[in-house]
């Protein structure tokens, strides 16, 4: 970690005083830790992490932070502090990404650069673990940049042919890596979320997984699933509109097994065994059984876990 402290101080032009303000530290404490004659307490290891881990104000008026700060300070404005905080989880990777690489103007940022921080962010960035991240995942980075880039259109001064570099970018399902996962990963795990003893209930889990590893849903659209007249699958997007989804064949079977066995065609997909619509606080609880007792199909429950806890925010 000395290194990257030490790398990143030089590039920022920053003394140890400064460093140690920033930081809110003693210079003398902080000095004699980089010179490995003391310890790093938790405290400072702590307040080190964060700062390795925010951007820093630099530059001038098209400097990607200061694009970025002023964009946060706008949309505060009108949104709720949740939505705030997810901007913030997405595009401070991307902020610091363009520190790494030294890119000072966000107007010059073309569609290269950011196929270039999408094959990184894949790669998997994440606070726990290295596993590359999913389809859905990849989407919410490549709308929120595009949030951000339209932003930048429209205050800054750009060229008459300038477009957005993230529009031209195109996130399919066969852009991003998949999870595969054997059919004993996926029995371990419906064992451990359909331990209750109601073959109903088992069916259930076993369609809501299969559907999950399938797609790409948020957590929303997930428990907004219903069967339509014509026997397809749809879910409730933005603005309230229904909208048909696909689910693979796997999915598809294993959503007819389980409403064969429900005898049941009507109402919500999922349903619990007093026939309500499952909650998001019932969907979690599955996901923490899988997430505590399957320790042995790491990927697996991560692929799940990320597409069944992934919130819906506005863009």
């Amino acid at each position: 970690m000395l290194e990257e402290i030490t790398t990143r101080q030089l590039k920022l032009g920053l003394s140890t005083r400064q460093l140690a303000q920033q930081l809110g530290v003693s210079p003398t404490l902080l000095s004699l830790v980089l010179n490995n004659k003391r310890p790093a307490s938790r405290d400072l290891t702590g307040r080190i992490r964060r700062w390795m881990n925010a951007p820093i104000a630099g530059g001038g008026h098209n400097h990607p932070n200061t694009v970025y700060k002023e964009f946060m300070a706008e949309r505060a404005s009108f949104v709720s502090s949740e939505t705030l905080r997810y901007y913030t989880e997405k595009l401070e990777t991307f902020i610091l990404w363009c520190e790494m690489h030294e890119f000072a103007d966000i107007t010059l940022i073309e569609r290269s650069t950011i196929g270039a921080f999408l094959a990184y962010i894949r790669l998997g960035r994440r606070k726990h673990g290295n596993a590359p991240l999913n389809n859905g995942a990849i989407k919410l980075h490549h709308q929120t940049l595009k949030t951000l880039f339209n932003y930048t259109g429209e205050t800054r001064s750009m060229p008459n042919e300038w477009t957005n570099p993230v529009s031209a970018i195109k996130v399919k399902s066969g852009d991003a890596p998949r999870v595969e996962y054997s059919d004993h990963e996926l029995t371990k795990i419906v064992e451990i979320i359909g331990k209750n003893n109601d073959e109903i209930l088992q069916l259930r889990n076993l369609a809501l997984v299969t559907v999950l590893l399938n797609s790409a849903l948020r957590v929303s659209e997930l428990l907004s699933m219903r069967t339509s007249e014509d026997g397809r699958l749809t879910v409730s997007g933005k603005g309230g509109k229904r909208r048909t989804v696909t689910i693979g064949e796997s999915g598809t079977r294993a959503v007819n097994l389980y409403l064969e066995k429900r005898n049941d065609w009507t109402g919500p997909l999922w349903k619990t065994r007093t026939g309500t619509a499952l909650t998001k606080h019932g969907l979690r609880k599955l996901f923490n059984k899988v997430r505590n007792q399957a320790p042995s199909c790491p990927q697996t429950v991560s692929a799940l876990t990320d597409s069944g806890t992934q919130q819906s925010h506005a863009y």
